[in-house]
């Protein structure tokens, strides 16, 4: 089971923002690489002028081929034979020239394009991935068990379960900011704080330890009522 985003409202704005600056991070060198493959692919203005010398060699050479009319004795021959050795040195080679200029430049541009933009995509994009996926998993699997412990009515024993981790696993700081006597807590079976965290650390909120209502959430509506009251009438009404 895959999580992407945590419970917590907070915590999954901080990560779509995360998410959204990676995104932004690989468009922008994508950018770049397009930007620099424009750049290197403008000296095509070269390799189209030589190719375009040629074709003007060749449309002079064919002009000059049928000035003269081939029918005339000796020199019409050699005229011939001029319009052909001279489209053959000059106008056919400066064509090919400029083809091969034209497709040297495009793979140059490629190269330097690519060479751009996918070392900053693939640092960061690739390990910003593997953070997330692994982040995924865990989220994932943190729900799996809560899930789990659910329908297995244990969720009394999945709370005492996170605590003894919590306990375990927990960095001190954040540990003594969920419970100030974490070893009193688990010796006298005060699991919710420890395993609220635990959860917490896992991205989930502690709500998913209980069947029902947020217990917290449930605690302060019952703080909220006026002092005497109770959320419900007494058997006895009240007296009159």
């Amino acid at each position: 089971m895959l999580k992407f985003y945590p419970d917590r409202p907070r915590a999954r704005f901080a990560q779509l923002l995360l998410d959204l600056l990676v995104v932004a991070w690989t468009a922008a060198w994508i950018a770049a690489g397009l930007a620099v493959y424009r750049l290197v692919t403008a000296l095509w203005v070269v390799s189209d002028a030589i190719s375009g010398t040629g074709h003007t060699f060749n449309a002079w050479i064919a002009d000059f081929r049928h000035a003269f009319p081939g029918n005339l004795p000796i020199i019409g021959g050699y005229l011939s034979s001029a319009a052909n050795a001279l489209q053959q040195h000059t106008g056919d080679s400066l064509i090919q020239t400029g083809a091969q200029a034209h497709e040297t430049i495009q793979q140059f541009g490629i190269a330097m394009g690519v060479l751009t933009a996918a070392p900053p995509i693939l640092i960061v994009g690739g390990l910003y991935s593997i953070r997330r996926w692994r982040s995924a998993r865990e989220m994932g699997a943190a729900l799996a068990f809560v899930q789990a412990a659910e329908r297995s009515g244990s969720l009394e024993q999945a709370r005492s379960l996170l605590a003894f981790r919590a306990v375990a696993s927990l960095p001190f700081t954040r540990l003594m900011s969920a419970s100030r006597d974490p070893v009193g807590d688990l010796s006298a079976h005060r699991y919710d704080e420890l395993a609220s965290e635990m959860l917490r650390s896992a991205g989930l909120e502690s709500f998913r330890l209980y069947r029902h209502w947020p217990r917290q959430l449930e605690e302060r509506r019952k703080t909220a009522l006026p002092e005497g009251s109770t959320s419900s009438p007494r058997p006895g009404g009240d007296g009159l």
